[in-house]
């Protein structure tokens, strides 16, 4: 109950006291904020919500003065409500329409349903003021959060070369440096500070040849190794890099209408956190920890877990085509963890991964999590990887591996290794660092769940010691760039700037924050531009057919669990139908020495803070069956025209079910799609039905009616998805 209690005294302080707008400024406020129209992304700053908005500061009132004759007011206020509904309908096209599927909370899934229409706002809640006061608590808590892990790590140095050097690609998490005195004008020649000391410093990283652990012969992205002009170009990735992190979090404290941070996983059973407790999984000790903080920012935090293991025959080949329904659509930052299952060619799913991000309603940063890792390096000698993280570096997009976030911290791990004894191995307790996680510190020496909390893997997964260095390392890069924005905002209130120009408008000299004259160098201090949606980089690795389109792919997944609405529509079925899901008890996927653990204690809140959320599904037929399942293909978000199918369980079930099963028919528009021209695509699982339009003859048209019929027969089908783009 600490923890609950913590996070009440944070949203139970005393209000604070804001004048309001006069009736005039509320609405020439509101015009201005619907006129914003972003070309990184478009929120939905109704004109509900932008009327209301209070005061930021009181030196802001005070410059812009009050207009009490205000003649055109009430063609402001017209054009102000056309604004917002516009930002609306923009902002939730995800989430509107005609679904088949919402999970309750008690797991269970209604079919078929309406979509509900509530993703990154909530029109019916009042809309949120963001306050010196509150900018003062939510700098507190973070503050106290960084010092924190500081200590935890052994000092300030340490705890940056384990969180934040160790990544793939570099942060530059100093103050001010994603700002600069140049009028626009890049300035990635000036920029020599350089958080890359580690590179550099054979005590962090070249920690010599070992066993069980490899070593990266070449970093590919070592500033040592980079001309003058590579230097300059790494320099300015990191800003723009640490630019989309520090807008991400400015933009969520900022929006009046966003009451909730939500970062979302997809991946495997690394990701789901099998062989543990869910508890113990690295998404919920992530939402334990940054709960209080965005608490203290009078927002909720959700960490959503879409993990799932292999037994349905899953892979990130197909689960990437379903990010804007296995998540939230209005998701703040997506992670990726497939480990086990990149063996070549993944770079193809994480840049598309990436490109569909942009254009879900908030764009948000993808961040690969790695189970495993180089001693010297997040896996940077990959030039496939360094070719993504440069790209994509004005995306945010960057990786995090656990055991190169360890090595970074100077243990002799080598040594150890020579000596036997391998702290990555199956069930060893203690990273060298510490014995147990830091709320396994609490429990009683004599609670054997306090040692199960310090194993770093429990096999090939990671055990709760292990998932807490990842936890923390996205915590203090988050945060850091939290208090990155903090700094300018307040900076903006002291200065009686709009505070929302520079986060939600980035059009020529918005972004700028005006100084004193004797303060300038050769202009004003100002943001990065972030790239425009029409000027994203060509695709290195995916098929422009399918990386080019202006929406992410639209997709029904029948598996658990999905947090976003279903995107493709039930049409209609026959009752020989059923939806089918895989019973999970609370033990499924959970380690040996908790089970005992927790079935001593005979605790029913421990079953349920163990169990597992991911389990098959799909709608099927029993053997011998016949049945007709009709699919209304959202034909306004197709402009590849692909169409696919998966199907369960199993990774190579597609042939005999799917492909060689004579009694399964598949027809578009009443026309029958002839299997000779169809393939294995995205996964094995899965069979593409058709790879474009104007593929064998067809064409995009008004309505387009998929359905799938089964005609008899001793296979049984189940369908576990239907993805379209």
């Amino acid at each position: 109950m600490g923890l609950f209690n913590a996070i009440d005294e944070f949203f139970t302080g005393p209000a604070a006291e804001v004048e309001m707008m006069s009736a005039s400024e509320q609405r020439e406020q509101a015009k201005r904020l619907n006129e914003l129209q972003d070309e990184e992304e478009t929120f939905g700053l109704t004109e509900k919500s932008s009327a209301n908005i209070r005061q930021l500061s009181s030196s802001s009132n005070s410059s812009r003065g009050n207009d009490s004759n205000d003649s055109g007011g009430s063609v402001k206020l017209l054009l102000s409500l056309i604004g917002g509904f516009v930002a609306i309908y923009l902002t939730y096209e995800y989430g509107v329409g005609n679904g088949v599927k919402v999970s309750s909370s008690d797991g269970s899934i209604n079919h078929p349903t309406i979509l509900p229409t509530d993703t990154s706002t909530n029109l019916d809640a009042g809309p949120t003021t963001f306050t010196k006061e509150t900018l003062h608590d939510t700098r507190q808590a973070a503050t106290e959060f960084i010092d924190l892990l500081h200590n935890y790590y052994g000092g300030e140095n340490k705890a940056k070369a384990m969180l934040v050097e160790s990544w793939q690609a570099h942060w530059n998490l100093e103050k001010d440096a994603i700002l600069s005195y140049n009028d626009g004008v890049d300035d990635r020649n000036n920029d020599d500070n350089d958080d890359d000391d580690s590179v550099n410093n054979p005590g962090e990283r070249s920690l010599g040849k070992k066993k069980g652990v490899k070593k990266a012969k070449n970093i590919l992205n070592n500033p040592d190794n980079m001309t003058p002009e590579e230097l300059s170009q790494h320099h300015h990735h990191k800003k723009e890099r640490t630019t989309k992190l520090v807008t991400t979090m400015a933009r969520a404290l900022l929006n009046p209408e966003q009451t909730k941070f939500t970062i979302g996983t997809i991946g495997s059973s690394v990701a789901a956190g099998h062989d543990n407790c869910h508890y113990d999984s690295y998404e919920n000790q992530l939402e334990r920890t940054l709960t209080p903080i965005f608490a203290a920012a009078k927002m909720d935090l959700q960490v959503q877990n879409a993990g799932e293991g292999g037994g349905c025959g899953d892979s990130h080949k197909n689960q990437v085509f379903c990010v804007a329904q296995n998540l939230s659509p209005d998701v703040d930052i997506i992670h990726y963890s497939w480990t086990y299952f990149e063996k070549g060619g993944a770079e193809e799913q994480r840049e598309q991964l990436v490109r569909w991000a942009q254009h879900m309603p908030r764009r948000p940063m993808v961040h690969h999590l790695v189970a495993r890792g180089k001693a010297n390096t997040c896996e940077a000698d990959s030039a496939e990887n360094v070719a993504l993280d440069r790209t994509y570096a004005s995306y945010g997009y960057n990786a995090f591996c656990i055991q190169t976030g360890l090595y970074f911290g100077g243990h002799d791990y080598d040594t150890e290794i020579a000596n036997d004894q391998n702290r990555f191995g199956w069930q060893n307790h203690g990273d060298g660092y510490h014995n147990t996680t830091r709320y396994g510190e609490a429990l009683p020496d004599d609670d054997p769940r306090k040692e199960s909390l310090g194993v770093v893997y429990r096999n090939w997964h990671p055990g709760p010691l292990g998932f807490q260095i990842a936890s923390d390392a996205f915590a203090y890069v988050y945060i850091s760039g939290l208090l990155l924005a903090l700094d300018i905002i307040e900076e903006d209130m002291d200065s009686g700037a709009n505070v929302f120009e520079r986060w939600f408008d980035t059009s020529a000299g918005r972004r700028v924050l005006d100084v004193e004259e004797e303060d300038r160098h050769v202009g004003q201090r100002q943001l990065l531009q972030l790239p425009p949606l029409e000027k994203m980089p060509d695709p290195h690795f995916c098929h422009p057919l399918y990386c080019n389109t202006p929406h992410p792919p639209s997709c029904l997944n029948y598996e658990l669990p999905t947090f976003g609405p279903a995107g493709i529509p039930v049409d209609s079925v026959t009752d020989d139908w059923s939806l089918w899901h895989e019973p999970n008890k609370w033990n499924y996927m959970v380690g040996k020495v908790d089970i005992a653990i927790f079935k001593k204690k005979n605790d029913p809140e421990w079953f349920e803070k163990c169990t597992h959320l991911d389990a098959c599904g799909g709608m099927t037929t029993s053997g011998k069956g016949t049945g007709k399942i009709v699919y209304d293909l959202p034909v306004e978000q197709m402009t590849a025209g692909l169409v696919v199918i998966c199907v369960c369980c199993g990774k190579k079930i597609s042939e005999s079910m799917v492909l060689n099963n004579d009694n399964l028919v598949f027809k578009l528009n009443d026309r029958v799609l002839d299997k000779k021209d169809m393939d294995l695509y995205p996964a094995d699982k899965c069979v593409r039905l058709l790879k474009g339009f104007e593929e064998d003859g067809y064409e995009k048209e008004e309505k387009m009616l998929l359905s799938v019929e089964v005609m008899g027969g001793e296979t049984e089908v189940k369908i576990s998805h239907v993805i379209v783009l």
